[in-house]
């Protein structure tokens, strides 16, 4: 069981596979008591407050889920590998998760994780410069941008409520990849207030694809996210580990959870 926000979910999520990548126990389920400054998976499941979470608890409905393996270089060059039920985010994404993090001590409780976010997306934005980044995906295509913001997507919402991935489903065997190529610190700024609505899509610079496995080679080291945990540097691949871990849903939610099936 999960008490708190992403962060905890992620390390709850973590615990549950074994060095070898297998589930610990494959009968045991995750459950979430949403909490914490972002709290954004549980949007994705629909577990809207706690009412909802104690529904979930109550009826041990479960539902399989994907999540992505994450891999990537910490601080001394060192390969990590972890797991990520929600988003993982690259560049300006990182940069904002890590002063959002850093202000966790000093800004009050009642301020929320939106205007937490939107506040420190502010402040990155400052040192926004785009950079060569060269995406294998699937083993297949290769991509190359201009880029300073991307994401991995297995949940749709991050950021304190932000939709940056309004097509995710959870359980679809994919990860959705939302691409930015050649975007201006004053492009990303008109577009935060319709990233809560998911309308940044709409933008001729901004792209989504289904992806399964995501190679990503970039010209200077872009900070890594996982989960809104700062996490590492690029370069970096993810791989889709599909129907993989048990959830704890509500029954009577089957109209809000935001999954395939």
């Amino acid at each position: 069981m999960a008490v708190g926000g992403d962060g905890t979910l992620n390390e709850v999520v973590n615990g549950y596979f074994d060095p070898s990548g297998k589930p610990v126990n494959p009968l045991a389920a995750i459950g979430l008591i949403p909490s914490g400054t972002g709290s954004d998976f549980r949007r994705t499941i629909g577990l809207n407050n706690r009412r909802d979470a104690g529904r979930a608890m109550i009826s041990m409905t479960t539902r399989s889920l994907d999540v992505m393996k994450v891999s990537y270089v910490d601080s001394a060059g060192l390969p990590v590998t972890r797991y990520s039920i929600n988003v993982v985010s690259f560049g300006l994404g990182g940069d904002t998760v890590r002063i959002v993090n850093s202000w966790r001590d000093s800004l009050p409780s009642w301020i929320g994780g939106f205007p937490r976010f939107v506040a420190a997306a502010l402040t990155a934005l400052r040192d926004h410069q785009n950079t060569r980044v060269s995406l294998m995906i699937d083993g297949q295509k290769e991509i190359t941008i201009e880029s300073n913001l991307f994401l991995a997507a297995n949940g749709i919402y991050a950021g304190g409520g932000m939709k940056f991935a309004p097509n995710a489903k959870s359980d679809d065997g994919c990860f959705d990849l939302i691409l930015t190529d050649g975007l201006s610190r004053m492009d990303i700024l008109l577009e935060l207030p319709g990233i809560r609505m998911g309308r940044h899509l709409l933008n001729p610079g901004v792209s989504e694809l289904k992806v399964r496995d995501l190679r990503v080679v970039t010209e200077r080291p872009l900070r890594v996210d996982i989960d809104g945990e700062s996490a590492g540097f690029t370069p970096a691949a993810i791989q889709i580990v599909p129907h993989s871990l048990l959830f704890l849903v509500g029954p009577d939610n089957s109209n809000k959870l935001h999954l395939s099936k």
